[in-house]
């Protein structure tokens, strides 16, 4: 299926030329019927931005404390949760899907993974 982004004519040009990794999650059952979650890494391109004053503060107050902005190709998202970025796991607590066909991860280190 062809990509309309191209005809959108976006002001910024994102260029998604860094790499990261999205985790899918399942859980399967071991034979005492316990949940065992497995990560399932997906490599996709992205792009990092700077998080601004703004959402350090709306972040801060909803107990958030945003690391990185990744903005991505909306149709490689999946609303995953977590992401892997140049070996460092991230929780994405919240997203943003932009007019131009791209969506912004907001993420945050969480302890305990």
């Amino acid at each position: 299926m062809p990509s309309l982004k191209p005809s959108l004519g976006n002001k910024e040009n994102i260029s998604l030329d860094d790499v990261c990794e999205l985790l899918s999650i399942t859980t399967t059952q071991d034979e005492l019927g316990q949940d065992i979650e497995t990560e399932i890494p997906r490599q996709i391109f992205c792009s990092k931005l700077s998080v601004n004053r703004a959402e350090f503060l709306v972040a801060g107050q909803l107990n958030h404390k945003p690391q990185i902005v990744l903005v991505v190709d909306s149709d490689e998202y999946d609303e995953e949760t977590k992401i892997n970025y140049h070996s460092k796991k991230f929780t994405i607590y919240r997203s943003f899907m932009r007019s131009d066909g791209f969506t912004e991860l907001y993420c945050e280190v969480r302890a305990g993974g």
